[in-house]
């Protein structure tokens, strides 16, 4: 109660009709409303939590702790951010921001289709997605196969290298006959050399296994058996793509020296290299065809002539007999001649060019020849194609420091 005075009466007023005794503003600071009965009605922040509230801790509450300033308790989705609770809180359903519906920045571990992902927890910056789910773009992808949204496989490495130019050479599942009966297999694409798209198809190597052999030549024709690993890719392989891709062009690089060649339409892309191979005379033994055969196109590979002898010439040929005398000499292999099976070179030997002892620029098949120790159809030659005439082969013998690879687009 406050008092005023008159000449002759005091009269006793409520401090809400005069305003308070201290002169204040007379607004209703500090005055809790009462219900009809007189009691404090409840309020958020009073410390007693209400009929329509779910929390209050009175002068605790915090739009950063558990109870919120509305007294309502703090849930992700709440635009507010409850410290050590919650990364982030934007308040919105959506996870392709950067805060998504866990109130946690975008993660490849989350459960969600967040950040930048095209499918859950794969694509965008996180692993490679599977067959079968969604993508945005060819990285996306295990197979860097993007169709209509999902990821597919692709039908070769060129496929690869056409739609994703920045694809790294490396390993990749391919599906050469698309919809058709065989099933995908894992290849090693090289897509960088020589305008990209490369399948490795054949390594011939000094890896002390003798592989590709007269007595096995079929297996550089069209018999499919599957030689090595892609693990590795320094020794003998032999991919199902050998037998199953078609192809146009052909790439040969050798290692240790990186000497490479490569053959541009070699065929019109209607059959693959087993069955183009299979279908070339053997042994070739056709004199016109020195210096007439699959020109280079590109590459590093030179000939090296100096009295006729080293590599005559860089085109590639395929089943070259041996062409050291007569059209009968490189028919027969009674005598002295020896013929190698698959892609060769043409080298000058003891008598010079062309194709001398052909299986010395073969990739390993050469014919028993009278003269020649028996078995010698059972063993690896050693020149690796172009390397043995032009002196490449400077690795450890039998480790598989000396190889050819080659790849077909």
């Amino acid at each position: 109660m406050s008092w005023t005075q008159s000449e002759t009466n005091v009269t006793s007023t409520d401090a809400s009709d005069t305003g308070s005794r201290d002169g204040g503003s007379g607004d209703d600071s500090g005055v809790t409303d009462t219900s009809d009965s007189g009691e404090a009605e409840p309020r958020c922040g009073d410390g007693k939590v209400g009929a329509e509230e779910e929390c209050d801790l009175g002068p605790l509450n915090s739009d950063n702790g558990g109870c919120t300033t509305t007294c309502m308790l703090a849930v992700c989705g709440d635009g507010l951010l409850h410290i050590g609770h919650e990364a982030c809180d934007d308040g919105n359903a959506t996870n392709d921001d950067t805060c998504t519906t866990l109130c946690e920045a975008p993660g490849c571990s989350d459960g969600l289709v967040s950040g930048m992902e095209s499918d859950v927890d794969c694509g965008g910056g996180c692993l490679p997605c599977g067959v079968g789910l969604n993508c945005n773009a060819s990285s996306d992808c295990e197979t860097w196969g993007c169709f209509e949204g999902v990821c597919g496989y692709t039908e070769s490495c060129e496929e690869i290298n056409s739609n994703t130019p920045e694809a790294p050479s490396g390993r990749y599942w391919i599906d050469v006959d698309g919809d058709g009966p065989n099933t995908p297999f894992e290849v090693l694409c090289e897509l960088e050399r020589g305008g990209g798209g490369w399948t490795l198809v054949l390594v011939s190597s000094d890896d002390a296994q003798h592989t590709w052999t007269w007595e096995h030549r079929a297996w550089l024709t069209t018999d499919a058996t599957v030689v090595g690993s892609l693990d590795e890719t320094n020794r003998d392989y032999k991919s199902r793509a050998y037998n199953e891709m078609v192809f146009r062009d052909i790439l040969a690089v050798h290692a240790p020296s990186d000497i490479w060649a490569q053959y541009d339409d070699v065929t019109q892309g209607s059959t693959d290299l087993g069955h183009y191979v299979g279908a070339e005379p053997s042994p070739n033994c056709d004199y016109a065809m020195a210096g007439n055969g699959i020109e280079m196109t590109d590459g590093t590979l030179a000939s090296n002539l100096e009295n006729d002898v080293g590599l005559c010439d860089t085109d590639l040929y395929f089943n070259i007999g041996d062409h050291e005398t007569s059209l009968d000499y490189c028919l027969v292999s009674d005598v002295c001649s020896t013929a190698t099976h698959g892609l060769a070179w043409n080298r000058g030997g003891n008598n010079g060019c062309p194709f001398d002892d052909a299986d010395l620029a073969g990739l390993g098949p050469a014919s028993q020849c009278g003269c020649c120790e028996l078995g010698r159809d059972m063993l690896e030659s050693g020149g690796r194609g172009f390397a043995g005439a032009l002196g490449l082969n400077s690795g450890t013998a039998e480790l598989g420091e000396n190889y050819i690879q080659v790849f077909v687009r």
